[in-house]
């Protein structure tokens, strides 16, 4: 009978030590925070819909547009070419596109004049036209009469610059040599 009443003892202290361990909680918080910068993020082009051109890619850096045959073996005038490019981009703020050319057209490698020749004469300098659709808005210029396009975003955007290349045929005669102009592609974050 002894063992009966211990075990009496130990079940009848059971609710005291339960309340004994009753333990006051408290609660926290924590913050997890990031910073994504401004920044436009553009890719290798890629070209489509050349004629009398192509296109070569030297990776995200850009490429080279190579007009096939730039003047017509029988008057040496300029013949028609033109390329199309897209370029992937995106920018995750607003933003600003410039597109420009370097020389405002084609320029025979040691030339100086920057004049389309008149028919009859002869030149070493030969115009196109720029063609940039990007965010909503399609821009056209003639690289010698303005060879800059500019394109203002005011939020984020992702998807392909479309950029056309084309040069029209005829005009003077073209002297021989290399023709060559640079378009720069410069897309900066404005946030």
């Amino acid at each position: 009978m002894r063992t009966y009443h211990v075990i009496t003892a130990f079940v009848a202290l059971l609710p005291s030590l339960a309340t004994a361990q009753i333990v006051d909680t408290g609660q926290g918080r924590i913050e997890l925070l990031g910073q994504a910068p401004a920044a436009c993020v553009l890719r290798a082009p890629v070209a489509a819909n050349a004629i009398n051109a192509t296109f070569g890619s030297a990776g995200l850096a850009g490429g080279e547009i190579q007009v096939v045959q730039l003047a017509n073996p029988q008057t040496a005038q300029a013949q028609a070419a033109s390329i199309d490019l897209a370029l992937p981009v995106i920018c995750n703020s607003a933003h600003r596109l410039t597109i420009r050319s370097a020389n405002g057209g084609l320029l025979r490698d040691g030339g100086v004049s920057r004049v389309i020749a008149p028919i009859g004469g002869l030149g070493e300098f030969v115009a196109y036209q720029l063609d940039a659709l990007w965010a909503g808005r399609d821009i056209s210029v003639q690289s010698n009469v303005n060879n800059t396009i500019l394109i203002e975003s005011a939020g984020a955007s992702a998807g392909d610059v479309r950029l056309r290349v084309s040069v029209s045929a005829g005009g003077g005669a073209l002297v021989a040599g290399r023709y060559a102009d640079a378009v720069i592609v410069e897309f900066q974050a404005t946030n």
